[in-house]
């Protein structure tokens, strides 16, 4: 079954906020189910808070199954100044990816990659090249022209939680440029 997320924006002292949600966490036992925005690679649209809204929002991702709980305990706590703004359910997420190299091994690592996604994770509009060059065979490493090459681009597109996994892992390949992650509603 799919887990739904929503993005919660509360308005207030972020410092305040990590410090009630990390409570909020040790208090209810969970270990995971809220991610700040701010800490992974998250597109939130800052610039249209700047322009919509005033004062400090963050952004929070929140698995449903502690929503309700983590929302009832910021109502509770309206002395810390914690203003809820919004809390959207999210349609879905992903993330572009681009790739170059000219190693087979690199290459391999890539395809290698791409073809064991995780489980929750689908792989949209991918555009892989590979190309061969005999006439550009034995030429060195930082040559202009090279016998093989491949690249290509792609999106990733699925379950919150293991799209930032997986980007971490595309993220650590020096050869891979992972986009940020881009939230749905």
């Amino acid at each position: 079954m799919a887990v739904t997320y929503y993005e919660i924006v509360v308005k207030g002292n972020a410092k305040m906020l990590k410090g009630f949600v990390r409570g909020y966490e040790i208090g209810s036992s969970i270990k995971s189910g809220l991610y700040y925005c701010a800490d992974h690679p998250v597109d939130t649209r800052h610039l249209r808070d700047i322009l919509t809204f005033h004062g400090d929002h963050i952004h929070l991702m929140c698995r449903t199954s502690v929503r309700q709980v983590f929302l009832a305990a910021i109502k509770r706590a309206a002395d810390l100044d914690l203003e809820l703004v919004s809390d959207v359910r999210v349609a879905g997420t992903s993330f572009e990816f681009e790739f170059d190299t000219v190693s087979r091994e690199v290459a391999s690592e890539i395809k290698k990659l791409v073809r064991t996604l995780p489980a929750g994770l689908e792989l949209v509009g991918y555009d892989p090249k590979e190309t061969v060059d005999e006439k550009a065979r034995g030429t060195e490493l930082y040559s202009p022209v090279h016998e093989y090459r491949f690249r290509g681009k792609g999106r990733i597109a699925g379950d919150f939680e293991r799209l930032l996994s997986f980007h971490e892992t595309l993220a650590a390949n020096k050869f891979i440029e992972a986009g940020d992650i881009t939230i749905e509603h």
